[in-house]
Parts: structure tokens; C-alpha cells; sequence
């Protein structure tokens, strides 16, 4: 039994979790641009450049618009929440376990099954959780190291742990 690993105060902004949330979709998801994008150059070629200028706007509006669904569909969920409200995260060998500082939400336990896989690029620990397609918790570097931990730790002993239990 090792040890747990305390983190305090750990929260991240709502924008934070939306500009990650958006590159995970747009990683996903860019074959449809190029798509539109090819499919507007050869209406421009068959037809008229004004057909093509207005293949280009729908993609201009088109895509913000399915961000926007996406931020509904996944940022107001509750494992969004898990993010973005602070919380005290304990990891320990049965899971992560968040105290959250928040009087009407209950503290959680997230077995290690549960999450899919890490991730540590993007200024955050993000934890894929395979509750469903981009659902993730993200843990700040920031609250990482000013809980006197090291990211190698934290980042290590997550990793350790998501392996044995996949």
C-alpha cells in the first residue's frame, strides 16, 4: 500500500476545459472540414466563385455552431462539474477520490477502470474517463505543484496505476 497523494485546491476555468474539449473534437472530427473545404473548391471549379464563397461561410458558421452543441452536450455535464469545481483530490490505490469544497456536491470516488487514459501536454493532467467519448478530468499543473508535489509523481503513480487496472 503506498502512500497517497494529496492535491489542494485543485479547479480549472470553464475555458480552459472548452479550448481542451474543442481540440480533442476537432482532432476527431477534421476529415469533415477538409471535406467541406474540398467539396467548396469544386463547386467553385464546376460552377461560380460565389458558390464557393458561400460553401465557406456555412463552414464559418457551420462549425462554431457544432462547438457550441458539444459544449452542451459534454462541458454541463457532471464530470465536466468534477473539473470545474474546486476540490481536494486524494490519489490513492483504490482511485482518485475528490472532496469537493462546494456544499451540494458529494465527494466522488473515481475507481482507476474508470479512467481510459492520460494525458499531461496541454498545461493540465487530463484523464480520459470512460464514462463517455470526451469526457475528461483535468487536473492543473499549477495546484499539482503548489500542493509541494512533484508533476514526475503525480504523473507517475497515475500512470502506474491506470496500467494495472487495464
Amino acid at each position: 500500500m503506498t502512500p497517497p497523494l494529496i492535491i489542494e485546491k485543485s479547479a480549472v476555468l470553464a475555458s480552459t476545459y472548452i479550448k481542451a474539449l474543442s481540440i480533442k473534437m476537432l482532432r476527431q472530427a477534421w476529415w469533415a472540414l477538409f471535406l467541406l473545404a474540398v467539396l467548396c473548391v469544386s463547386v467553385a471549379l464546376v460552377a461560380d466563385a460565389r458558390w464557393a464563397l458561400a460553401c465557406l461561410l456555412l463552414i464559418m458558421v457551420a462549425t462554431p455552431m457544432l462547438l457550441s452543441l458539444a459544449y452542451i452536450n459534454y462541458a454541463l455535464s457532471m464530470e465536466a462539474r468534477w473539473s470545474l469545481l474546486e476540490k481536494r483530490i486524494t490519489i490513492q490505490d483504490d482511485g482518485l477520490l475528490m472532496q469537493f469544497s462546494h456544499p451540494r456536491m458529494h465527494d466522488k470516488l473515481i475507481a482507476w477502470n474508470e479512467i481510459r487514459r492520460w494525458d499531461a501536454s496541454c498545461g493540465c493532467l487530463l484523464l480520459e474517463l470512460k464514462v463517455r467519448q470526451f469526457t475528461f478530468l483535468m487536473i492543473p499543473f499549477t495546484s499539482i505543484e503548489a500542493s509541494q508535489l512533484t508533476l514526475r509523481d503525480v504523473v507517475s503513480r497515475v500512470a502506474q496505476h491506470i496500467s494495472q487496472a487495464s
